[in-house]
């Protein structure tokens, strides 16, 4: 196929749409998976994947294997990594490693990037990230005129507040994004504070990024509390992330526990992500400190990637704990299935997370979970379950006290917890999502016969997929 003539054009009109498609998947997903009917291929984007771990990555495999199941194909087009197993399901870039929390960084979007994407016909283009990867996968969108749906996983204002980026990189990086997405020249705001002007930036750079989408997606109604998105309500689907968790033999839990020096009987709280800024750790160890004055026996364990160690043992001394505290590193998905099974509760002290999937997984483990979050606690698949201690280390630390020291609440908390979880399997996440991938193709076929501005219509009440 020759894709010259179709790459040449900066956009072109969308690709007509199989009606019938995108009526019987929107409709009735699971009916269109039973009876053969035609199937969906979706080229997904992510500038985060193995061998890298997070929620976003934990989403995407789920999202595959799921859509999988219903007889759906899937594209990952990812950073290369010597690590990657081949796979025809994989599209690798090349990819450099940018010396922050294990990214890598991925080529530029080229129209070579593109080409390769076009070859294995796609019906659909999904962007779970705003790196150089999802930014191919907008580009791509509009040149091979497809619907484009996108996840918004991250909150970027906080990431970019943890990860202390420089407002002057920032919007050197938005204004490469604007020329290459073919934007308007974006007015940075003068005049106002350092702090006001890096989240206007950002808050830009979120609209423009966003502006094409046929469908955005949040995981939980969360960001939507914390964030204006900059588009109009009726492309806005909250679709959390279905969750599943390795089983373990019998004994699993304990068999953690002699791994790292845990005696049976200390009383242990677990937390699973990232060990950094964004995640609200220095929260956890200060509550943790205040914890052991009154359970000096309880163990602290932290799963997950050190990226700033010396900031991490300068924590755990401040709060006086560095000896009752287990860093494992990063574990592979059946370890931390076992700590989930070797522990007593689990801590979440992050402000910063859009959907909180390890505390889904927490609640499978049948583990009750204490959170900072009000936003994350009160909604999703788990709202109102666990104990919300908000973000005083006193407060956190008597909640830690309460579940660990009562067994009877702590299992009436983590069963409830664990009901609610089993009803967001990947299943259904998977059916949910066929549903919202249906309904972008209906909407991009009726784009051809609209402007792009009569498209983004008026703004509407937001549409929930429960």
């Amino acid at each position: 196929m020759d894709l010259r003539p179709l790459l040449g054009a900066r956009r072109i009109r969308r690709r007509p749409v199989d009606d019938d498609l995108a009526s019987v998947i929107a409709l009735d997903p699971a009916s269109a998976a039973r009876t053969k009917r035609p199937t969906l291929r979706i080229a997904h984007f992510t500038d985060t994947y193995l061998p890298r771990r997070d929620g976003v990555v934990t989403s995407v495999q789920t999202l595959t294997a799921a859509m999988s199941e219903l007889g759906h194909s899937s594209l990952l087009v990812v950073p290369r990594h010597r690590d990657l197993p081949e796979d025809e399901q994989l599209l690798r870039l090349p990819a450099v490693p940018c010396g922050v929390a294990q990214f890598r960084l991925a080529a530029w979007p080229r129209s070579r990037h593109v080409e390769r994407v076009a070859h294995w016909l796609p019906n659909v283009v999904h962007v779970h990230t705003p790196g150089p990867v999802g930014l191919l996968g907008i580009f791509a969108a509009r040149r091979l005129g497809l619907p484009l749906v996108q996840t918004y996983h991250t909150d970027l204002r906080a990431y970019v507040d943890a990860y202390r980026l420089p407002s002057p990189v920032i919007e050197s990086l938005l204004r490469c994004y604007a020329r290459r997405l073919g934007s308007p020249k974006l007015e940075i705001p003068r005049g106002v504070s350092r702090t006001e002007r890096r989240d206007a930036t950002v808050d830009a750079g979120t609209g423009l990024l966003l502006a094409d989408a046929d469908a955005v997606l949040v995981p939980t109604p969360a960001i939507l509390a914390r964030r204006h998105l900059p588009i109009d309500d009726e492309r806005i689907y909250v679709a959390p992330t279905g969750v599943s968790l390795p089983s373990v033999p019998p004994g699993a839990g304990k068999a953690f526990r002699r791994r790292h020096g845990i005696q049976p009987d200390e009383p242990v709280v677990l937390f699973v992500g990232r060990v950094n800024r964004e995640k609200g750790i220095p929260l956890l160890t200060e509550a943790f400190g205040r914890l052991r004055d009154v359970v000096p026996s309880a163990r602290l364990v932290l799963v997950g990637a050190v990226y700033d160690a010396r900031w991490v043992q300068r924590l755990l001394e401040q709060a006086g704990i560095s000896d009752r505290t287990v860093l494992t590193g990063q574990l592979p998905p059946d370890q931390v299935a076992q700590a989930y099974a070797g522990c007593d509760v689990f801590g979440f002290p992050s402000l910063t997370d859009t959907q909180g999937l390890v505390i889904q997984e927490a609640a499978l483990a049948g583990l009750p979970a204490v959170l900072a979050d009000e936003a994350l606690h009160g909604t999703g698949p788990l709202a109102g379950t666990g104990v919300l201690a908000g973000t005083d280390p006193m407060r956190f630390a008597e909640a830690l006290e309460e579940l660990l020291t009562n067994p009877v609440k702590r299992a009436q908390v983590g069963e409830e917890a664990r009901a609610r979880a089993k009803q967001n399997s990947p299943s259904d996440y998977a059916q949910r999502m066929a549903a919202i991938y249906g309904r972008a193709l209906r909407r991009a076929g009726s784009a051809e016969r609209q402007s792009r501005g009569e498209r983004r219509g008026p703004f509407r009440s937001r549409r929930l997929i429960a």
